[in-house]
């Protein structure tokens, strides 16, 4: 039985890497601080990484020189000299990481043997308990494990490249940090949406908030070549994709329900097939999913094929557990943003809103407003409501506009963007620049109309 840690390929690597600076990068790469077993080793990799993010000269002196003293109480300038002395050999570099590597794999196995004992004692069902040792296990075979503490001077080095990019991104006239929205005023406010993100959609019936993230998930798959899944646990995959090909190709979805979009719109409903063809969008439409198997399909997915965006269309379909409704969306929302933070992608949740608003002489609704459970807003980073007049007031003024708003965004800033609603297209686009609310204090005439507002890409 071999010991799952290695002093010789520990002093190995870092005598390699202080000797020969220019492999430092390849021979870090998927390695940690936590992969080396022995302190003092850990904290040896620690300088070296930290040297070269600086764009320093690396070498036994200088990492010496930058640790000063070991945790042990050691001087680290001698500690370095004799890893350096007593390195075999540069050339076997690379087989002295993939023993580092394999070693700290072997660590994070007999950890979860402990833990997967602990997880099969627990109260949770079945599914719950094979879901929380899947991810586990899936998380060391892509070589994702690591420590839950970890060193501020770590979290610093890595940090500074991402100042870099946003730097970079910022001098390019890129502002967006996420995924974009399709819709700019609301690529705006968000910053696009952000890896790690669970964004709430909510509204009343027939608002059109499945028509909104649906547009999100086409836009990402077609437009940015993103891979986007949309989970539906209240329409089929057929539906689905009629509304997916409505929406890009500026169909009327009644004629593509009906048959007759073949004839009348032959062109359009071509060329709309053709990129959906070519996009990763998926579908999924089994109905009656759990947190634990959604989470299961969503990493299988973004092992085989890569993942972006995952949109699930809605909370309240979904089954849970606990001692009554309230207690089971609660734990529903908090897995939806446990697989956000997981995946390290933005999960776009929909859910209903309850019938409060509707009580209320303005019916626009508020964070509080969210159906069943005061969990969805602590859990979310973002909730969008979505509100159209018209649904209400037959005679709005604003009818064929939607109102999008953001009722909490955690670093996101709050507020209402609009956007034409294009029902009959089951899309929404950005309004011409020249539109603007009516006054409230006039009394309400119908005198636009969102396809008067509706501005494609490139034109007005």
């Amino acid at each position: 039985m071999r010991e799952p840690y290695s002093l010789e390929a520990e002093h190995g690597l870092l005598g390699a890497m202080m000797q020969r600076p220019e492999l430092i990068d390849t021979l870090s790469d998927d390695l940690t601080a936590e992969a080396f077993y022995f302190a003092e080793n850990a904290e040896v990799f620690r300088a070296i990484k930290a040297l070269r993010s600086a764009s320093k000269a690396v070498d036994f002196l200088t990492v010496g020189e930058h640790i000063g003293q070991m945790p042990n109480g050691d001087v680290a300038l001698a500690y370095c000299a004799e890893i350096v002395d007593g390195t075999p050999s540069v050339a076997s570099a690379s087989t002295y990481a993939r023993i580092v590597r394999e070693r700290a794999i072997d660590r994070a196995l007999m950890d979860l043997g402990q833990r997967t004992i602990e997880i099969a004692q627990g109260e949770q069902d079945t599914q719950t308990k094979v879901g929380a040792i899947q991810s586990a296990a899936l998380a060391i075979d892509a070589g994702m494990d690591s420590e839950e503490i970890v060193k501020a001077s770590d979290v610093l080095t890595q940090q500074v490249e991402v100042w870099q990019d946003r730097h970079d991104r910022m001098s390019r006239g890129e502002t967006l940090v996420g995924l974009s929205t399709g819709l700019k005023d609301l690529d705006a406010k968000l910053g696009g949406l952000q890896p790690e993100q669970l964004i709430i959609v909510a509204g009343r019936p027939a608002m059109g908030k499945t028509t909104l993230a649906m547009g999100w998930a086409i836009h990402a798959a077609v437009h940015q070549k993103k891979c986007a899944l949309v989970i539906s646990l209240e329409m089929s995959k057929g539906q689905l994709i009629d509304r997916a090909v409505a929406c890009e190709g500026r169909i009327p979805l009644n004629l593509i329900k009906n048959g007759s979009a073949c004839q009348s719109h032959g062109t359009e409903l071509g060329a709309a097939s053709r990129l959906i063809h070519r996009s990763n969008l998926f579908f999924s439409d089994k109905p009656g999913s759990t947190v634990s198997r959604i989470r299961a399909a969503a990493r299988r997915h973004k092992m085989r094929y890569g993942l972006d965006l995952l949109v699930i269309d809605y909370l309240q379909l979904m089954e849970g557990d606990g001692g009554n409704r309230t207690e089971e969306v609660s734990g529903m929302s908090r897995g939806c943003k446990l697989l956000a933070r997981e995946l390290g992608i933005p999960v776009v949740l929909l859910s209903q809103l309850s019938r409060k608003c509707e009580d209320r002489p303005n019916k626009r609704p508020i964070p509080s407003d969210l159906r069943e459970s005061g969990a969805i807003e602590q859990d979310a980073d973002v909730v969008v409501f979505v509100y159209r007049d018209e649904v209400y007031n037959e005679h709005s003024e604003a009818r064929g506009i939607a109102e999008i708003i953001i009722g909490k965004g955690r670093d996101v800033e709050t507020g209402t963007v609009r956007a034409a609603f294009l029902g009959q297209y089951n899309r929404f686009e950005n309004l011409a620049a020249g539109w603007a609310p009516p006054p409230q204090e006039e009394s309400p005439k119908v005198t636009s109309m969102a396809s008067r507002y509706a501005r494609k890409e490139g034109r007005a």
